[in-house]
């Protein structure tokens, strides 16, 4: 389903435009720089997921999501313009 999605968005997309540049709506040598540091990504969080216990896995994420919201709140305080 995922999948399928994403297909269908990436074949819209490719005959889109940019409203004011000359240039198509998705930046395909960005796509090209970021797809292998993706595809490193899952296949090592794969293989992370094997080898640790449920747990071990869901208190991991929830350290990344506590450290990243950490992360967005300090930066918004810090940054705001109230």
């Amino acid at each position: 389903m995922v999948t399928g999605a994403a297909i269908s968005a990436v074949f819209f997309c490719m005959k889109q435009r940019h409203p004011t540049l000359d240039e198509p709506v998705i930046d395909y040598d960005l796509m090209l720089l970021i797809q292998p540091t993706l595809m490193l990504g899952i296949s090592i969080g794969v293989i992370l997921s094997v080898i640790f216990a449920d747990w071990m896995v869901t208190i991991l994420l929830i350290i990344l999501c506590i450290g990243n919201y950490r992360r967005f709140a300090l930066h918004f305080i810090f940054h705001s313009v109230i």
